[in-house]
């Protein structure tokens, strides 16, 4: 199915006295790149959530934002570092008898004060905390490829019907080509017997010559065919159900090209004002190109 870049997912777990919540947002970008926001204790698991996402996701920028909670009622303790706390106690000591200071002891308080003297124990994670990250995360990535597919699915649909008035338009000038050179010689023989005002002839052989010429420089037989051909591999792509977003890309600069190309050697009025919606549509699908996977 085809997907769009652009998607949310949410999910929470709980391991124990931990509850994890994962948000998940992705938006558009030229390729794929997901970038984890962790608890500085949870790090070391960073590259095994990307790894989880890309598993999912061939195209986008992913941000994966992940939160840990710790129960309230969860068991904690103060730890101290009596190393520290005694080292505390011998500087205030040696100040004391340098300065000739009253009473070097620092209190209990001032201790606990003091930078690195004591810190919050909690209990070690539970030994399927990881796995139980793992799983929020699958849950988030779960949303987000269900919303990346509807919102695909609605630009597929919108896709097919820029795409088959791309057709028409192609249909259009095939028809009107053929009557181009057949124009272009009635208002050349007109212009030629206005000049001469009946002093002399038309020269039918180099009108005909002419005529040939400017068949030749004006014909967008070619290029019609290789739109027809980019706009039926187009339509394929829309139904391949791959992420085909960077191939589309593609095709539709090729389809610029030819369109570019007619509009160049267009010497009529309706072909020339076909040529300006045929290119106004491509770009519309173009815009449309830029959010597909």
């Amino acid at each position: 199915m085809l997907r769009s870049m652009t998607g949310y997912g949410h999910d929470s777990r709980s391991a124990g006295n931990l509850t994890f919540t994962v948000d998940l947002k992705s938006v558009n970008h030229r390729y794929s790149e997901v970038v984890c926001r962790l608890p500085r204790e949870w790090a070391h698991m960073e590259d095994r959530l990307r790894r989880l996402v890309l598993s999912r996701v061939k195209r986008g920028r992913v941000d994966v934002v992940a939160a840990v909670e710790r129960a309230s009622n969860a068991p904690r303790q103060a730890d101290v570092d009596w190393a520290l706390a005694s080292a505390y106690v011998d500087a205030a000591r040696r100040l004391a008898e340098r300065f000739g200071l009253a009473d070097g002891r620092p209190t209990a308080r001032e201790l606990l004060a003091a930078p690195g003297v004591w810190r919050v124990a909690e209990d070690a994670p539970p030994d399927d905390a990881e796995e139980r990250l793992l799983e929020c995360v699958e849950g988030a990535l779960e949303q987000l490829v269900a919303m990346r597919e509807a919102e695909g699915e609605y630009l597929a649909q919108d896709a097919a019907g820029k795409l088959a008035n791309v057709v028409a338009m192609v249909d259009r000038m095939r028809s009107l080509a053929p009557a181009v050179a057949s124009e272009y010689r009635e208002r050349l023989r007109e212009r030629i017997a206005g000049l001469l005002a009946g002093a002399a002839p038309v020269d039918e052989q180099r009108l005909a010559a002419e005529v040939a010429y400017f068949a030749e420089r004006s014909a967008i037989d070619e290029e019609l065919t290789r739109l027809a051909s980019h706009a039926a591999q187009f339509s394929e792509l829309l139904a391949s159900g791959e992420p085909v977003g960077r191939k589309l890309d593609f095709l539709l600069q090729e389809m610029n090209r030819e369109a570019n190309t007619i509009g160049s050697k267009a010497n009529d009025a309706g072909l020339a004002a076909i040529v300006i919606d045929l290119k106004a549509e491509l770009e519309k699908l173009r815009e449309q190109s830029q959010n597909i996977e």
